[in-house]
């Protein structure tokens, strides 16, 4: 049961009430990581803003100032979690990384969050919970895979302009590339997680071989050597 009207538009997640302080910004931190365990456990409709309040510390109205609504908390927890699977490509500047290291990289990470078989309930839940609320369905894709996809388009695109990639083919189109190289690193094994049948192979070392293989024809595409 949701706590708070979820229909209240959510706050941008970096609002500076919440960063009034070293103690208040601990506080947000340990809400978040509450919240996520919840979320991923319990999913989005089960999940109590409430007893997330009574585990983090501290007071319901603190919470909402920090986050305005469930929503706005869930958001805050995708965002997290789109920059969790973003942060190896922090190291883009790395002039050692080429960029077929950074993009098998980022599919590693990628699949290791979307295997995950906490994130799988939550998106079965997800799915069944949007059939009733469109905009939960995409709060959670502009600040999960959206996100993603977006950042990782403009990445494609800075190694275009930089000449690490080939101005022709896909790399006229980053957006569309990017939806493609997502596309390829999770099929077939994310849908056949959600329908519980999670891969046999799904440690680092055996999936290395799957990100490589569509990473290079990523690559092919783009008409890199």
């Amino acid at each position: 049961m949701t706590d708070s009207p979820s229909s209240e538009t959510a706050p941008d997640s970096g609002s500076t009430a919440t960063r009034a302080s070293p103690r208040g910004e601990a506080r947000r931190k340990r809400q978040l990581e509450v919240a996520r365990e919840h979320f991923l456990e319990h999913g989005f409709a089960a999940t109590s803003i409430n007893e997330i309040a009574r585990q983090a510390g501290g007071s319901l109205a603190t919470l909402y100032r920090n986050f305005g609504n469930k929503d706005g908390l869930f958001l805050a927890v995708m965002q997290q979690e789109a920059q969790t699977v973003w942060s190896v490509m922090d190291h883009e500047a790395n002039e050692t990384r080429s960029v077929e290291e950074a993009l098998e990289d980022f599919g590693m990470a990628m699949l290791a969050l979307a295997l995950a078989p906490e994130l799988i309930r939550l998106f079965r839940g997800l799915a069944f919970e949007s059939g009733r609320n469109p905009q939960l369905g995409k709060l959670f894709l502009d600040n999960g895979p959206k996100l993603t996809r977006q950042r990782l388009a403009g990445y494609l695109s800075r190694q275009v302009a930089e000449g690490h990639l080939p101005s022709t083919g896909l790399g006229q189109e980053p957006l569309a590339a990017a939806n493609l190289l997502t596309g390829m690193l999770l099929n077939p094994l994310h849908v056949d997680a959600l329908l519980g049948c999670p891969p046999d192979t799904a440690s680092p070392e055996q999936l290395r071989p799957h990100v490589r293989r569509c990473v290079r024809v990523f690559l092919a595409g783009f008409g890199a050597s």
